[in-house]
């Protein structure tokens, strides 16, 4: 069976034609070397090199095999060089869902600075509801996820990403336009739209025991999936929403965003399976809190 050592001794021999040179080359005697040789040519069925007291020469069939062994043998180098950058999670393939509304706050960030650290890791990105992105890590469905720290985090590992105010948005014409501030006993009398517990609980539950704690009972008129949506219901007037504040990138012109007085602030969190071993799951951790410590810094900058 013809092995790699075949070809570096073969190759070796036919850039020096000298067995002597060879075998000193390849620190070996040059014995070995010859018998090796000859093995070589017995797997292959031809005769590689001409070999006369005074010199060697390479065959027509020697020749051509010299310059396709070059090929193999960069094919093989090139292929340790991907099983080790997969093996440190700089090259394989990594699907991550994400919630819609971090798309106007982090998501962009995270997805450009891992594909350009990452070129040859091959990233799916997904936008799911957060009701299944839990579900998908625990089912192996995607590697990691971009979402609301979930209710059940048993046998998932997770870490901060990003830190943001929650913030009011009202539509056109709203008695508390003028103010700067809002304070949540102003929303008292107001139809609320939110996003329903069972998509969303860390997030509904932030929103509902915020205004409990100012005494006020949300009167919750409509309940809409994507915050997105919440905010352009706002927009034709159909209620008030507490949006997280990067919300405010969706730049409608009939919203106005306000501060909340003692604004609660929701966690993005990166979640994925504890015993998922994809490597490049380390190396998107690292980027992404990379990532969203400088959207934080710039936000504070600005």
């Amino acid at each position: 069976m013809i092995e790699l050592r075949h070809l570096h001794y073969f190759r070796t021999l036919a850039e020096t034609l000298h067995f002597g040179r060879a075998a000193e080359r390849l620190h070996i005697s040059q014995p070995p070397l010859s018998r090796q040789i000859a093995v070589l040519e017995e797997e292959l069925g031809v005769k590689l090199f001409d070999r006369s007291s005074r010199r060697v020469v390479l065959t027509e069939a020697g020749q051509r095999f010299y310059l396709d062994t070059a090929t193999v043998l960069a094919a093989f180098e090139q292929a340790k060089r991907n099983a080790l950058a997969a093996a440190r999670g700089t090259a394989g393939e990594l699907s991550v869902g994400f919630m819609m509304s971090t798309a106007y706050s982090v998501t962009p960030a995270i997805t450009r600075r891992y594909a350009a650290q990452f070129p040859q890791v091959s990233l799916k990105l997904t936008e799911t509801l957060p009701l299944d992105l839990a579900e998908d890590i625990s089912s192996g469905n995607k590697d990691v996820a971009i979402m609301y720290r979930p209710q059940d985090c048993t046998g998932l590992e997770s870490v901060t990403l990003y830190r943001e105010e929650m913030t009011v948005v009202l539509p056109p014409g709203h008695r508390l336009l003028e103010h700067a501030v809002i304070d949540p006993c102003e929303l008292a009398e107001e139809t609320f739209i939110i996003v329903p517990r069972r998509i969303a609980p860390a997030l509904h539950d932030m929103i509902y025991n915020y205004c409990l704690q100012f005494g006020v009972t949300p009167n919750i008129g409509l309940e809409i999936n994507m915050q997105q949506t919440i905010v352009n219901l706002v927009g034709e007037g159909l209620g008030i929403a507490i949006v997280p504040r990067s919300m405010r990138n969706m730049r409608l012109t009939t919203t106005t965003f306000k501060p909340l007085r003692a604004a609660p602030v929701i966690e993005v969190v990166a979640v994925w399976k504890a015993d998922n071993h994809n490597p490049c799951i380390e190396t998107f951790i690292e980027s992404a809190r990379e990532s969203c410590a400088l959207v934080s810094r710039d936000e504070v900058q600005s």
